[in-house]
């Protein structure tokens, strides 16, 4: 029963769609490096190593024969500031997750989900059944998986669990602004909790009037990469924007594929999304298309470096071929295949910024 207990908890938390909350912090993150140090260890017989906790030097006081060595800041103040970004994100995204199977649970918009989980099992065969099991064509779209409040778990606690994930992020949040001194920072991790929270929750859920889509592209993407780069460097150059583009169109692309998957149960509970608007065949189109810029977009980035190291062209031909098979299983409407590869997909694209740092 434990287990069952924990297990139930881990599948609200949507494990698959974390990878889009590490994905732009990884990117913000490996482009602030080259810019944050011109010696990554800091100091040398003329000039002091950077503090851990200290933030910036004020570069204005430079000793005599200090131009050698110089940082803005130290290794160790960079990795744990780039961990705790990390760790809101995720957070933030756990929490949304919760609240989201809140908001649609008693709203009813998911009660499709626990009878669709429920006829699946029951057509699962078991060790003693020699009958051959019932199986979907492949033209019949695959359902979600039943959500917790809508598989019978207390919508109070699901409630308190996206309370207990926010808080965390929130204690991450403060802890990244001690460090950065970056104080308005605490109006971005609001405004990131009441998109949260008001995507399918509060009276006019923001989800269910077209809206989801462009959100999503602005906090899984946007906002993600640039407030980790500014958080790091101080600043947001060019290819931090493109880069939080780059993975906030991933990340639209994988809402597409929820919202394909739950077209008929969106249309039917009023809630409006850009799937519903577009139709099955249309959205499929889009969500395809939204997977194609994005490697396009990559691939421009790195057509512009001077000379593309090999691993880095090997790690975008890794991109292309999961971007590729999750086009084709949203094109099949295997919509259970192509969300993990979408998401994972976002690792991938994030590995490459790396890549492109490193080899640089």
């Amino acid at each position: 029963m434990r287990f069952m207990e924990i297990s139930t908890w881990i599948r609200g938390a949507r494990l698959k769609t974390l990878p889009l909350a590490i994905a732009p912090v990884v990117i913000g993150a490996a482009l602030s490096w080259r810019g944050v140090f011109l010696y990554s260890q800091g100091g040398d017989i003329w000039h002091e190593p950077c503090p851990f906790f200290g933030g910036q030097h004020d570069l204005s006081e430079l000793k005599f024969g200090s131009l050698v060595g110089e940082c803005q800041r130290s290794a160790g103040w960079f990795i744990l500031v780039a961990v705790l970004c990390g760790c809101v994100a995720l957070f933030l995204q756990v929490a949304a997750n919760f609240a989201n199977d809140y908001s649609d649970g008693i709203r009813g918009t998911d009660e499709g989900r626990a009878v669709d989980s429920a006829r699946s099992f029951a057509k699962t065969p078991s060790a003693e059944s020699t009958s051959t099991p019932e199986t979907l064509p492949a033209s019949q779209p695959q359902h979600g998986p039943a959500r917790l409040v809508a598989s019978g778990v207390s919508p109070k606690k699901v409630l308190a669990a996206a309370g207990i994930n926010a808080l965390i992020a929130c204690l991450c949040g403060l802890a990244v602004v001690a460090l950065t001194g970056y104080w308005w920072f605490i109006l971005v991790g609001i405004a990131c909790l009441v998109a949260g929270w008001c995507y399918v929750g509060g009276k006019h859920p923001y989800g269910y009037h077209y809206l989801g889509e462009i959100f999503v592209f602005i906090f899984f993407g946007l906002v993600a990469a640039c407030g980790t780069m500014f958080a790091l460097a101080g600043t947001i150059s060019t290819e931090g924007m493109l880069g939080g583009a780059n993975v906030g169109l991933i990340a639209a692309a994988v809402l597409c594929v929820n919202n394909l998957r739950d077209v008929e149960t969106d249309r039917t509970h009023g809630k409006h999304t850009w799937m519903t608007a577009l139709g099955r065949r249309n959205g499929t189109v889009f969500a395809i298309a939204l997977l194609s810029v994005a490697v396009l977009l990559l691939a421009a980035y790195i057509l512009l470096l001077s000379t593309p190291a090999m691993p880095t062209i090997a790690i975008l031909a890794v991109t292309c071929a999961m971007c590729a098979a999750a086009a084709v299983a949203i094109a099949r409407k295997k919509y259970g295949e192509a969300l993990p590869l979408c998401t994972f997909s976002s690792l991938a694209l994030a590995a490459t910024y790396v890549c492109c740092v490193v080899f640089a």
